[in-house]
C-alpha cells in the first residue's frame, strides 16, 4: 500500500515502530539519517510510504481513519515553527511546537506533555492547551555557538519519549567583503582569469559570482551588469571566456557574494582587458661570449607565441653561479626582428645563471621567468697579486735558509680563469728574468731553500691563457714592536672577531693574522694545520675571521705588525668561538693518606676534551653520616689535601670540572684514613724502649744495691768523732815493749806523727786510676806508703811509690800520717813508736756533698829499705786497685783502734 504523507509523520511512525529502551531516539544513529532527510526533503514535504497499515501514522492510514484534508493532503499531528533556520552565531532562536493529541497515535490517555531537545540536551518550555486536543509549547534557546544545531519536539509519556517533529538551525555571520580583485588576459587562449581574497568565512553556505559591466574611458557610466562566471566551491578564481569579453574597450568587474544574513560585493576593478595580457615566458635561445678578450656577452630569445606583433619589453636577470644575488638588465622595445641584447662586465672564466621574462607595452603584466640556463663566460690571463705570507725555519749548516711560503688564492674577478698553478723564482729584479724555479705546485704553499744572503722571492700565478704580474716578497728580518695587547670575541660557532691595540712608534702597513687548533698543552713545534689572513690597513684594529673554525675547541691566535722595512714580533693569545661543559671528568687518585689527612691527584683534562677554558675544579668528599664538604681550587692545581678527616673511615670523593658555560663530575675515588700515623707508631717505639731500658737499669740497680750506693753515695767517717781525737801528744813515755808478733799478724799502732801535706789533684778512682803524684825528699812524706786491704790480708806498698789522691774539696786537704811499726814487718820488740800531729786547723773535709770528693790515702808500713816489702804486701797487692783506696783514715782509724781487721775486710 502506498500513500502519501509527512516527514513528520514518518518520523512519528519510525518511532512507534522502533521504540528505544530509554526513550532517547535521538541518540540512535537513525536519529542522524533523519535529520539529514528532514534537511534534504523540508518539513512537511510530502513521501511515499511503501510500509504496511500496522505501523502507519494517522496521516498515513487507510480511508476509513478519520482524516482532516489540508491542501487536498494528509494534515500533520504536529507543527515546529522557528523564528529563522539561519541566525547569528552567538545569538537567540524561538520554537513553537503545536500538537493535535487526536491525530497523532498516543497510546497515553490524559493531558499531553511535551518536551523539547536541543543539541541532544532536554529542555522544559512553557506549554498551554488551545482546546479540542491541540496543545502549543513555546521554547527560547540560545547563545548559538555551533554552526548546525538540532532543534526537535515530542511527546513525554510513562517511561518514554516520543519524537513528533524536529528542525535544523544553522548559525554564522554575514559574507565578508572580498578583496585584491585582480584579473589577468592570457594572450594565448584569450580568456580571461579573475582572482580575488573572500575575506573571512561567514560559516554558511554562499553563493560567489563574478559580474562585469561595459563602461567608458572615465569609468563612471555603468550599463547593465553581465554576470560573467561563477567559481566552483571553494575556489576564489574563474576564468572568463573571450566571448563574454569586450575588447579594446574599458569594463568594470567585481564579485558578488550572498549568504542567507545578507549580501556584499567588492569594489569594482576597470580595465581594458588587453591591458590586463600576460605573456608567456620566453625561451632563451643563444648565450654567447664576445671575441677579442673583452668581458660582453650576447643573448638572443624567441618570444611566446601570439606575441610576435606586441610591442614588449624584457628583462634579462644574470647572477655568478651560488648563493648571489640576481643583477638584471632593462631590454627597451623589441619586435621579433630584435629579439637580443649585449651587455658588458661579466666575471672572465666565470659560471653564470641567466633567465629572462617580457611584458606587453605599455602596461601589461610581466611574464613569468623563463627556465634558467648556465653559461661560462671566456678566460683571461690573470691579473692582479698574490697575498703571500712566509715561515723561516733554521736549517742545517750549508743548505741556506729554510722557508715555507703561503699564499691565498686569488679572487675570482682577478683569475679570470681556472689557475692552472703557481711558481715562486728569486727577485728578477736582483737576479735577472731567466731564473730556476724555487717552487712549481698547484698547491696554496711550498718549502724551499733559500741561499745564503737571499731575501727576496718573486711569486706568479697562471692560467690558459697566461701568468699574472709577479709578486715581489721581501722577507723581513723580526725587529719590530708587537702590538701591545691582543684578545677576541666571539661571533658565532664559526667566526670570531680579534681585537688588537695598535703597537706605539713607526706607522704599521698592515698586519698578519695567524691561528691554528691547539691539540695538546704543550706548544707545538709545528703546527699542523696552519691558516692565517692579512690585514692590508694599517689603522684597523680589528678582523672578523670566518674560516677554519669549529665551536668547542681551543685555538691559539698570534698577530704580527707589518712595518715598512721589518716584520714586527707576534703576539698570541688563546680563544673558542662557543664553549660548553668538558667532555670528561677529572680522575682523581689517592696520595699520601694519614689519620686526619690525605692527598688527591689528578690528570689535567686533554685539551680536545675540555671544550672550554677550565674556570676552576671543585672537590667534594664525604664519609658515613657525615655532611658533604667541598672546596674549590684554581684551573692551575692539580693536587689538593683533604684535612680535618676522622681516623679509621671510609671517604667518598670526586672532582668536578668547570667552564664558564658548565661544569661535569669526574669519577669517584673510595679512600681509607689510616687509624694511626708513622710518627704514632716510632713514637710509641721509642717509648717502650724507653721504658725496657729504664725497666733493666732498675732490676740491675736492685740487684747491685750495695755496689751501686758504694760508687754513688759513699760512706764518709766523721773525723771529730774518730779515734784520732784521743791519740797521745807528740812525746809519750815508752811502753812495755808488746810480744813479738806472728809474720802479717796485726799489732797495735803508735802514731808517731801527723803531717799536713798538699793533697795533689788527681782524677777520681771511679774515672780511672790516678798517676802518682811526686813526693817530697823531706820530712815525714819519706815514709808515705800506701795501705791496702783486699779482705783476707793488708799490705804496704813499696816505700818511695806516691799514693793515690783522693780529694773531696778542690782546696789542700789536712789529714794524719801514721808512722809507726809495721804490722807486717819483723822489727825488734822495745822499738819504740811515735807519732806527729798536724798543727794546721784547716778542717778534713769540705763541705758535704751528696757524693763527697775523695782524699788522698795514708799508707801504713813499717820502715823498710828501699825495695823491700813485706810478705803481706805481695799478698795484698791486687787489693790496691779496689775500693778500700778511697777511705784511708778509715783504715788508719781501725788499725789505731785495735778493732778486728775482719769488718774492714767486709767494706
Amino acid at each position: 500500500m502506498s500513500r502519501h504523507c509527512y516527514a513528520e509523520d514518518w518520523i512519528g511512525a519510525l518511532i512507534k515502530r522502533f521504540p528505544t529502551g530509554s526513550g532517547r531516539f535521538g541518540d540512535d544513529a537513525t536519529f542522524g539519517q533523519l535529520q539529514g532527510f528532514l534537511a534534504k526533503k523540508g518539513s512537511g514535504t510530502p513521501c511515499t510510504w511503501p510500509l504496511a497499515d500496522s505501523w502507519l501514522p494517522p496521516s498515513c492510514a487507510p480511508s476509513h481513519r478519520n482524516l482532516e484534508p489540508r491542501n487536498g493532503a494528509a494534515v500533520a499531528c504536529s507543527t515546529l515553527a522557528v523564528d529563522s533556520s539561519v541566525v547569528l552565531l552567538g545569538g537567540t532562536v524561538s520554537a513553537a511546537c503545536t500538537i493535535w493529541k487526536r491525530r497523532c497515535s498516543t497510546p497515553e490517555a490524559g493531558e499531553v506533555h511535551v518536551m523539547w531537545k536541543w543539541n541532544g540536551q532536554w529542555l522544559s518550555g512553557t506549554q498551554r492547551g488551545l482546546g479540542d486536543g491541540a496543545y502549543v509549547s513555546n521554547v527560547t534557546v540560545g547563545p548559538l555557538n555551533q554552526t548546525v544545531n538540532n532543534l526537535s519536539c515530542g511527546l513525554q509519556g510513562k517511561g518514554s519519549w516520543q519524537l513528533v517533529n524536529m528542525t535544523q538551525i544553522q548559525a554564522g555571520y554575514p559574507p565578508s567583503e572580498p578583496r585584491n580583485l585582480t584579473c589577468v588576459m592570457n594572450i594565448t587562449s584569450l580568456s580571461l582569469t579573475c582572482q580575488w581574497d573572500p575575506g573571512e568565512d561567514s560559516l554558511l553556505p554562499v553563493t560567489v559570482i563574478l559580474e562585469g559591466v561595459q563602461t567608458g574611458s572615465e569609468c563612471s557610466i555603468h550599463l547593465q551588469s553581465v554576470p560573467l562566471c561563477v567559481p566552483s566551491a571553494g575556489q576564489n578564481a574563474c576564468s572568463v571566456p573571450r566571448q563574454r569579453l569586450i575588447l579594446y574597450q574599458n569594463m568594470v568587474f567585481w564579485v558578488s557574494v550572498k549568504n542567507a544574513l545578507g549580501a556584499v560585493r567588492s569594489k569594482p576593478f576597470c580595465a581594458d582587458p588587453m591591458d590586463l595580457v600576460k605573456l608567456d615566458p620566453p625561451i632563451l635561445r643563444e648565450i654567447r661570449s664576445l671575441p677579442e678578450d673583452t668581458d660582453c656577452v650576447a643573448v638572443a630569445w624567441e618570444g611566446p607565441k601570439g606575441s610576435k606583433y606586441i610591442a614588449q619589453a624584457c628583462e634579462l636577470g644574470y647572477r655568478p653561479e651560488g648563493e648571489h644575488p640576481w643583477a638584471s638588465v632593462h631590454v627597451g622595445n623589441s619586435t621579433a626582428s630584435a629579439w637580443q641584447t649585449e651587455h658588458c662586465g661579466f666575471l672572465f672564466a666565470t659560471r653564470y645563471q641567466f633567465h629572462l621574462r617580457c611584458q606587453r607595452l605599455p602596461d601589461g603584466y610581466w611574464s613569468d621567468w623563463s627556465p634558467i640556463v648556465n653559461f661560462t663566460t671566456q678566460e683571461k690571463a690573470p691579473s692582479g697579486k698574490l697575498d703571500a705570507w712566509w715561515k723561516v725555519r733554521t736549517s742545517e749548516a750549508g743548505k741556506g735558509m729554510e722557508v715555507q711560503l703561503l699564499w691565498k688564492p686569488m679572487k675570482p674577478s682577478e683569475a679570470h680563469g681556472t689557475i692552472l698553478g703557481y711558481w715562486a723564482t728569486l727577485s728578477s729584479r736582483a737576479h735577472g728574468r731567466s731564473l730556476p724555479a724555487l717552487c712549481n705546485t698547484t698547491a696554496l704553499q711550498c718549502t724551499f731553500f733559500l741561499p745564503p744572503g737571499t731575501r727576496r722571492i718573486s711569486l706568479v700565478a697562471f692560467n690558459s691563457r697566461g701568468t699574472s704580474q709577479p709578486t715581489e716578497i721581501t722577507l723581513l728580518e723580526k725587529k719590530g714592536s708587537p702590538v701591545p695587547k691582543i684578545w677576541t670575541s666571539p661571533y658565532d660557532g664559526k667566526s670570531l672577531w680579534v681585537h688588537w691595540d695598535l703597537p706605539r712608534g713607526p706607522p704599521t702597513t698592515g698586519y698578519i693574522i695567524e691561528w691554528h687548533q691547539v691539540m695538546s698543552a704543550d706548544p707545538p713545534e709545528d703546527p699542523g694545520c696552519l691558516s692565517w689572513a692579512k690585514v692590508h690597513q694599517g689603522t684597523t684594529r680589528e678582523a672578523l675571521i670566518q674560516e677554519g673554525f669549529e665551536p668547542f675547541q681551543r685555538y691559539n691566535i698570534s698577530i704580527y705588525p707589518l712595518y715598512r722595512d721589518a716584520l714586527g714580533t707576534p703576539r698570541a693569545t688563546e680563544a673558542y668561538t662557543l664553549q660548553k661543559a668538558p667532555a670528561i671528568g677529572p680522575k682523581p687518585r689517592p696520595g699520601n693518606i694519614t689519620k686526619s689527612t690525605a692527598e688527591v691527584h689528578w690528570e689535567p683534562i686533554p685539551v680536545g676534551q675540555q671544550n672550554g677554558f677550565i674556570t676552576n675544579y671543585t672537590l667534594f668528599w664525604i664519609s658515613t653520616n657525615e655532611e658533604m664538604s667541598s672546596a674549590v681550587v684554581n684551573s692551575s692545581t692539580h693536587t689538593f689535601t683533604l684535612k680535618g678527616l676522622w681516623p679509621s673511615r671510609m671517604y667518598q670523593v670526586h672532582i668536578m670540572a668547570s667552564t664558564a658555560s658548565g661544569s661535569i663530575n669526574g669519577s669517584i675515588l673510595m679512600l681509607h684514613t689510616k687509624a694511626t700515623d708513622e710518627i704514632d707508631t716510632t713514637i710509641a717505639f721509642i717509648v717502650a724502649g724507653l721504658l725496657l731500658v729504664m725497666l733493666i737499669v732498675l732490676v740491675f740497680c736492685f740487684q747491685k744495691s750495695k755496689r751501686m750506693k758504694t760508687q754513688f753515695w759513699p760512706n764518709v767517717p766523721d773525723p771529730a768523732n774518730s779515734s784520732l781525737g784521743k791519740w797521745p801528744p807528740a812525746v809519750m813515755q815508752e811502753t812495755p815493749t808488746p810480744a813479738p808478733l806472728k809474720p802479717c799478724e796485726l799489732s797495735l799502732v803508735t802514731v808517731s806523727a801527723v803531717l799536713v801535706l798538699e793533697a795533689d789533684e788527681k782524677p777520681c778512682l771511679s774515672c780511672g786510676k790516678a798517676q802518682p803524684g811526686k813526693v817530697p825528699e823531706d820530712g815525714p812524706a819519706a815514709f808515705h806508703v800506701s795501705y791496702v786491704h783486699d779482705g783476707n790480708s793488708t799490705a804496704l806498698l813499696e816505700e818511695g811509690k806516691p799514693p793515690a789522691s783522693y780529694m773531696n774539696s778542690p782546696g789542700s786537704v789536712q789529714y794524719a800520717k801514721v808512722v809507726g811499726d809495721s804490722y807486717c814487718s819483723q822489727r825488734q820488740a822495745g822499738t819504740p813508736t811515735f807519732y806527729r800531729r798536724s798543727d794546721s786547723t784547716q778542717p778534713l773535709l769540705a763541705e758535704a756533698t751528696s757524693s763527697p770528693k775523695p782524699y788522698e790515702n795514708l799508707w801504713f808500713c813499717n820502715d823498710q829499705p828501699d825495695g823491700e816489702s813485706g810478705p803481706c804486701f805481695q799478698e795484698e797487692a791486687p787489693f790496691l786497685e779496689r775500693a778500700l783506696l778511697d777511705f784511708p783514715l778509715l783504715q788508719g782509724l781501725k788499725i789505731n783502734g785495735g778493732e778486728d781487721l775482719g769488718n774492714l775486710r767486709q767494706l
